[in-house]
């Protein structure tokens, strides 16, 4: 064989780069045994009295005269320093029997959020983690799916997706068998509140699957337009949960074509740098023509700005884009944040990391819960409306008014 001109190239790249993938899958296993030390797996973290309080809506004095003589009803746990610990589990129990947690009325409707955009990199796996967290916080009733085969979204509930899930164990098999399975394919997580439906390399294959036209034929009697197999199967559990959250692709493959078609909400996470704001603008052309071949409307859509850097450029670039879009723009922005990367860097959200008094982990938690809670008091409002349009038919036109006074500027 002859010598290669340079050594800046390889021979057979296959085997180079499925040595890198068995080495990089070590290495993160590896990471996650030890971000999730001693019990090897990830665990959420717990709350003392006074972070506790406010989330279950009562005063600390008030809850723990209810330990005090509520005997079951109300134990406490202490640690090893004889302080009260909160788990989410417990403070939901505690919403539950005092009628504190937050219901969604049944005439409402589940919101399904497809957090989409073209391009990689802009903040949509991390968005969707740090989004279903808070939603649980708030004791909502959460599912992840994720739809992207490099599945970010999967590694950060815990999951080494090309080692610990198999094919059969992400969305495909509702949508290629039977929407029936979708069921089966559910996954509690350590995250109380949170289930998901994970997501690895073979949903790779399964674009190539939905698109091959000889077998759709064969196909579309049993499950339905290829396009329609996500909407399908989620009708079958929807009902289960408060907040869906499809985490899609960097593309506008089939997968991403199901999750816009199945969601009646639309996140668009876009960073303010013109190459990100370009890649947006080319996105909605193309959206445009989607959404007129399937006749699409959203009860919620926004644009939300991720990675604003603050500095004078980004700042100038959100201005523009809030001048275009108006009121698609949520108010409120996620900062770039070195609590917000640290959190990434373990495989979680800032929500999971222990509460201090820094002031980058404050500013942390306030930039994602000011754009969060926009998010869910958006949410509530469009409940609310619902309700009261299927309470009173008649009320449908006041509906409309009621979410365009509330969200319009």
């Amino acid at each position: 064989m002859a010598e290669p001109i340079t050594h800046y190239g390889i021979e057979n790249a296959s085997s180079v780069m499925s040595a890198f993938h068995k080495v990089g899958n070590d290495q993160l296993a590896e990471l996650l045994e030890l971000y999730s030390a001693p019990a090897m797996m990830k665990t959420l973290r717990t709350w003392g009295l006074r972070e506790a309080a406010p989330l279950i809506g009562r005063s600390e004095q008030h809850i723990r005269k209810l330990e005090e003589i509520g005997g079951p009803l109300y134990p406490h746990l202490k640690d090893a320093k004889n302080k009260r610990y909160y788990t989410l589990e417990r403070i939901n129990q505690f919403r539950d029997k005092l009628g504190t947690r937050y219901k969604r009325d049944k005439l409402s409707d589940t919101m399904i959020f497809a957090v989409s955009n073209f391009k990689g990199g802009v903040g949509k796996s991390s968005s969707s983690l740090a989004f279903s967290h808070k939603c649980a916080l708030e004791g909502l009733r959460v599912l992840c799916i994720d739809l992207d085969p490099q599945a970010t979204l999967t590694l950060g509930f815990g999951f080494i997706p090309d080692v610990h899930l198999k094919g059969e164990d992400t969305i495909s098999k509702a949508l290629n068998e039977s929407p029936t399975c979708i069921s089966s394919l559910i996954q509690k997580t350590y995250f109380d509140g949170i289930s998901l439906i994970p997501g690895n390399l073979a949903l790779s294959d399964m674009e190539l699957e939905l698109i091959n036209s000889d077998k759709q034929k064969r196909d579309i009697l049993k499950l339905g337009m290829p396009q329609e197999r996500l909407k399908n199967a989620l009708s079958l559990v929807k009902d289960q949960y408060d907040i869906i959250i499809l985490d899609c692709g960097p593309n506008l493959g089939i997968l991403t074509i199901n999750a816009l078609t199945a969601a009646n909400a639309l996140l668009v996470p876009i960073p303010p740098m013109m190459p990100d704001f370009g890649s947006y603008v080319t996105f909605t052309g193309t959206l445009a023509e989607l959404f007129k071949s399937i006749n699409k409307d959203f009860v919620f859509f926004r644009i939300l700005l991720t990675k604003h850097s603050g500095s004078q450029e980004a700042d100038g670039i959100a201005t523009m884009m809030r001048q275009r879009f108006g009121r698609y723009m949520l108010i409120n922005s996620i900062v770039n944040s070195v609590e917000i990367e640290k959190a990434s860097s373990k495989f979680g959200s800032v929500y999971e990391l222990p509460k201090n008094s820094s002031p980058t982990y404050r500013r942390a938690i306030t930039t994602l819960d000011l754009v969060f809670n926009e998010i869910l008091d958006a949410c509530k409002t469009i409940w609310k409306a619902q309700a009261i349009a299927k309470n009173k038919p008649g009320l449908a036109d006041k509906n409309t008014h009621i979410l365009e006074k509330d969200h319009g500027r």
